[in-house]
């Protein structure tokens, strides 16, 4: 597996069968839609049980060391899903602990 790609929560319980399902839905009769919706979320509730029931550690982002690198990671994994004004608050953030860092760097050696 790429060490770069992050894996989302998505990515451990959607298959290519929800995926098709999700597609249908819109251009099903309004009656139709929810019970294939229900059958999508029971889908991916049995996804989520049986990935969080492995013993080995599903969400690979895990693996990352605490501390700065995992923050840096989930940050920008979550920027992608952001506005530019939370982007920006996100970058904001990040620079600010890279001070932060340095600051502590530089007071205890």
């Amino acid at each position: 597996m790429d060490e770069n790609k992050s894996i989302t929560y998505d990515d451990l319980i959607q298959t290519r069968n929800t995926q098709i399902l999700k597609s249908i839905v819109p251009y099903l009769d309004v009656p139709a839609q929810k019970p294939l919706a229900m059958l999508i979320q029971l889908m991916e509730w049995k996804n989520a049980t049986a990935a969080f029931s492995r013993q080995e550690n599903s969400m690979a982002a895990c693996s990352l060391p605490a501390g700065t690198k995992r923050r840096d990671a989930m940050l920008s994994a979550v920027r992608k899903y952001c506005t530019p004004k939370e982007q920006e608050m996100i970058d904001t953030m990040q620079t600010l602990f890279c001070i932060m860092e340095n600051q502590d760097l530089f007071h205890n050696p």
